[in-house]
């Protein structure tokens, strides 16, 4: 609109002064004249700047007193409409602008009152309860949320009593912090011993507190438009959620994103959080009671003690590729954990070498139960190497976060290639020495 409004006043005044300059001509030629009713009508419509300067420049028409005092008249009376109009609508533009302003600084100062209104008003877990207590932490952390709260009006246009008002709204770089803030949801989900096991407004902020103070962001800018109507009282916001998503700088669409965080961020939460478990949680985790079903009450529970804090120790991963593709992703990882064939090798050795022995011939079945349990605690105890073992993992995105499985084939090499192990345990070999002989009562 200013565009087209420049350009016509640029052309109506490069008409009105070229008019002059012809008129000119042709009263020295003594030909058709150009009528000053055009001249002035040219004037008139806001080109009265074009029509003095060709007036002067030409010298023409500046003995007629009509145009050397009724020009300069057009032209202040266009200077004086022109203002009044700016000033009237400034006046209709500042109440909408003052309104917006009004309420973007309450945002930029905020106090606890206003916070307490606008947790309610932004809604930032997307569905808060309406007899939530907000507690101090969560003032604290909205507080926190909008300490780099900026703002700049951009534009304003009013039409009757409808205005819209655009603005320039600045804080942290809001993706950024939602990637953050959702992988601390993710993995406080996925945690096995999770610090707790309720989902509370409190346990939200306080994730959301953690992340502004641990990490430092950048500034964005993006833009918020407001929407004004105007009635008896004045003129009011129409807030929506799209205005209340700009607010805040689409962090609430950043929330609801369910692919903000790559599948390759997901599954590695995932495992980290394996990662993270000591021996003990581990055994939790895996419901271990004697593992190696060897029935033995004597030594079942420390064969699996020192399974488990090998487990704990060795295991470790590394997603080779991960592709995503739609709702459906696929990664092969690496995973490396305790080398049971080795483990077994070894165990295969001392039972052939027990088998050997005319002992193996004399123990009775406890006996022999407790031997072969024995050193199967031995040669666990013994084995100082770790295996990895390729795998593909399958996930979906059900249209709110990554859903991740583990299979059988992931168990195996978590095991640390157990079934591998026992398959090499159990080859038929044709050396006669490695016989096991049973022992006999």
């Amino acid at each position: 609109m200013r565009t087209v409004l420049i350009t016509y006043l640029i052309v109506i005044n490069l008409i009105s002064f070229l008019l002059m300059g012809i008129d000119k001509r042709r009263a020295i030629k003594n030909k058709w004249r150009i009528s000053e009713k055009t001249l002035f009508l040219t004037a008139f419509l806001f080109g009265s700047v074009g029509a003095i300067a060709g007036m002067y420049v030409f010298r023409h028409k500046t003995l007629h007193r009509s145009f050397r005092f009724g020009l300069p008249a057009i032209l202040i009376a266009q200077i004086c409409l022109v203002v009044l109009g700016i000033v009237l609508y400034h006046r209709a533009v500042n109440a909408p602008v003052r309104t917006v302003r009004r309420e973007l600084q309450q945002i930029k100062e905020l106090d606890a009152e206003t916070i307490q209104s606008f947790i309610y008003y932004e809604d930032l877990m997307g569905s808060l309860p309406d007899d939530t207590d907000i507690s101090e932490t969560c003032v604290d952390v909205v507080r926190l949320f909008f300490q780099k709260f900026d703002y700049h009006i951009q534009s304003a246009v009013v039409r009757g009593d409808q205005a819209t008002v655009q603005t320039a709204v600045t804080n942290v770089d809001m993706h950024a912090l939602a990637q953050d803030l959702c992988k601390s949801i993710l993995q406080n989900s996925v945690s096995v011993y999770p610090e707790s096991t309720s989902s509370t407004p409190e346990d939200y902020y306080r994730l959301l507190g953690d992340a502004l103070t641990e990490n430092s962001y950048e500034l964005a800018t993006t833009t918020a438009v407001f929407h004004l109507q105007k009635d008896s009282s004045g003129w009011t916001v129409r807030s929506d959620e799209t205005l209340e998503d700009e607010l805040v700088g689409g962090f609430i669409s950043y929330m609801n994103d369910p692919y903000i965080l790559s599948a390759s961020t997901a599954l590695s939460i995932q495992l980290d959080a394996l990662k993270a478990l000591t021996a003990e949680q581990w055994a939790d985790y895996l419901s271990v009671n004697d593992l190696f079903a060897t029935y033995n009450t004597d030594y079942y529970q420390a064969i699996d003690e020192e399974y488990i804090r090998q487990l704990a120790n060795d295991f470790d991963y590394e997603i080779l590729r991960c592709t995503e593709n739609g709702s459906d992703a696929s990664a092969a990882v690496r995973i490396t954990s305790i080398d049971m064939k080795n483990v077994l090798a070894i165990y295969k050795e001392h039972l052939l070498a027990y088998a050997a022995t005319a002992r193996s011939l004399r123990d009775d079945d406890v006996q022999f139960s407790n031997e072969t349990s024995r050193l199967l605690l031995q040669s666990l105890q013994e084995n100082t190497e770790v295996a990895s073992t390729d795998i593909d993992i399958h996930f979906h995105n059900n249209g709110s976060i990554w859903e991740i499985s583990f299979d059988q084939e992931f168990t195996n090499a978590l095991m640390g290639n157990m079934s591998g192990a026992i398959d090499q345990f159990n080859s038929v070999t044709h050396d006669a020495d490695s016989v096991i002989v049973a022992p006999v009562n």
